[in-house]
This record gives structure tokens, C-alpha cells and sequence, in this order.
């Protein structure tokens, strides 16, 4: 005979987590293993509904998992001001952009929709390998991946390419910057 908590467990687990994202500042320092659930019940973004230019954050490490509460004060100073990284610009109707890095755009990026590496469903994902683009490894060798998981706000992993398998390096997330 199962006991009530063993029931509560079984039916929790037949449910999907659903979270309501505020404001992408909101999930900086949040658990990989949360956003990767967020993530998860999330749609491919659409860079029109993020606009031209959307503000970036460093959401988390995905080494540092296992000391996350150790490191989660690093992930916020590092997610402030301190972070060169500013976002994205897409351009060619959101075919593809570049990265916003201490004011300067670097770092081309085709952007398609594909599958994920994480779970097979589709995402936006910006690949920075092409040829044409000259960038260096490792940039080369990475992948973003986004959904969109609020209004104007997507979250996804950064991949690595090593070895022949892809690894997540951190999350990260985009939100759409509405003019003043």
C-alpha cells in the first residue's frame, strides 16, 4: 500500500514545472537544473519578438552546479556591470547578428531554428562556425540555444563543442529592450 506522500510524489512527478518568469534579471544566479526546466516547457524564440538589440545576462555556471549556493554571489556580480557582455543584435530579419561586447559588435552568428542538443525539440539556435565569420576558437565551437520562456524574455545554454559532444558551459538569457 503506497502512503500519501509516496502518491504525492508519484502524481508531482507526472506534472511540468511552470514558473513564472518575471523579468530575466530575476532568474541571474538561479540553479542550471531550474532553467534547464524552464527551458524545457519553453518555445523557440522568435528574434522579432525579441527586437533588434535585446539585453544579455549570465544566468549561471553550469561546472559550478554541484556548489551552486558557493558560487551563486560570483554569478550575480558577474552578471552586473562587470560583464562586458551586453546581449545580441540580430540583423537580415533575425537570420543572423552578433554580440555586444564592451560596446563593439563581435562575434557573428547565423541563427536557425533546429533541434536542441538537450532534448531534441526545436530552438533558436546561433551558431558562430561559419567560415565567412573568422571567429576564433573556441567562439567557433560554441552554440546558443534560446526559448522563449516570458514575454520578450529567452533563456538557453551555451554549448561547447569538445570531443566530438556538445556541453553546456553556462546559461544565459536575452530580453527584449523596449525604447523609452
Amino acid at each position: 500500500m503506497n502512503t500519501q506522500s509516496e502518491q504525492n510524489a508519484g502524481a508531482a512527478a507526472g506534472r511540468r514545472l511552470s514558473t513564472q518568469v518575471i523579468s530575466l534579471d530575476s532568474l541571474i544566479g538561479a540553479h542550471p537544473d531550474a532553467l534547464r526546466q524552464m527551458y524545457a516547457t519553453g518555445t523557440p524564440a522568435d528574434p522579432a519578438e525579441l527586437g533588434d538589440a535585446p539585453r544579455g545576462r549570465l544566468l549561471a555556471l553550469q561546472p559550478t552546479a554541484g556548489v551552486h549556493l558557493a558560487t551563486r554571489p560570483l554569478i550575480r556580480a558577474l552578471a552586473s556591470s562587470w560583464m562586458p557582455w551586453k546581449g545580441n543584435e540580430f540583423d537580415h530579419g533575425g537570420n543572423s547578428g552578433t554580440n555586444v561586447v564592451a560596446g563593439s559588435k563581435v562575434c557573428r552568428f547565423k541563427a536557425q531554428l533546429v533541434p536542441s542538443e538537450l532534448d531534441g525539440e526545436p530552438t533558436l539556435a546561433l551558431t558562430y562556425g561559419e567560415k565567412a565569420f573568422g571567429n576564433p576558437w573556441p567562439v567557433s565551437a560554441l552554440k546558443d540555444e534560446l526559448r522563449t520562456v516570458s514575454t520578450g524574455v529567452a533563456i538557453g545554454p551555451v554549448l561547447l563543442k569538445w570531443q566530438d559532444r556538445w556541453h553546456v558551459v553556462l546559461w544565459f538569457g536575452l530580453a527584449r529592450v523596449d525604447p523609452q
